[in-house]
């Protein structure tokens, strides 16, 4: 990274608290404010923990507008999830997925998808929450993210209608993969 790039992306970053999630409301207690939403979702409590439910093909989607500078620098995508049932069969049908997608200015062309890595909640049992986490490099020309919850699929094997939850979902930059693995393996 040039060296002019590098102070503009610090400054940048510096400006936004250390930590601070970008998205509106990922914890939950705010109801459904700041999701979009689609198809069979709610926000409840469960255990006294505020969280998104969905079911089915439903999911809850925010787009984030990245602060200037961002180019270069590193997300942190964290939460808990959890899943109503649990199939022994490796099925990945219904577990919880955390997924974004990284668009240009124009919101029409995708330039990245963050997916894969720890973003896919495989709970042992019914009911039990586990942190799933992913870290990627925002790439050039990059203006905005989406960030999406909902059910992973299995090809051939369609929703059951079991849900998956997701509480304290959290979107953080950070201007080096160091500290944004630092930040991940903190999360509790």
């Amino acid at each position: 990274m040039k060296p002019l790039a590098w102070i503009c992306l610090t400054v940048a970053l510096a400006l936004q608290a250390p930590g601070a999630n970008m998205l509106v409301n990922g914890g939950a207690a705010g109801g459904k404010g700041g999701w979009t939403t689609n198809g069979q979702v709610k926000t409840e409590r469960i255990g006294g923990v505020p969280c998104f439910t969905v079911r089915s093909a439903g999911s809850f989607e925010q787009d984030v507008r990245l602060p200037a500078g961002s180019v270069g620098s590193f997300a942190a995508l964290v939460r808990k999830g959890g899943a109503e049932r649990v199939k022994g069969d490796d099925s990945i049908t219904g577990l919880p997925y955390l997924y974004g997608m990284v668009v240009a200015a124009d919101r029409k062309r995708i330039l990245a998808y963050w997916q894969g890595q720890k973003l896919l909640g495989r709970s042992r049992q019914p009911g039990e929450w586990v942190t799933m986490s992913g870290i990627f490099s925002v790439p050039y020309g990059a203006e905005w993210v989406s960030i999406q919850l909902r059910q992973a699929e299995r090809k051939g094997l369609p929703p059951n209608g079991s849900a998956a939850r997701f509480s304290d979902v959290r979107l953080v930059l950070f201007p080096t993969e160091a500290a944004a693995r630092a930040y991940v393996e903190g999360y509790k």
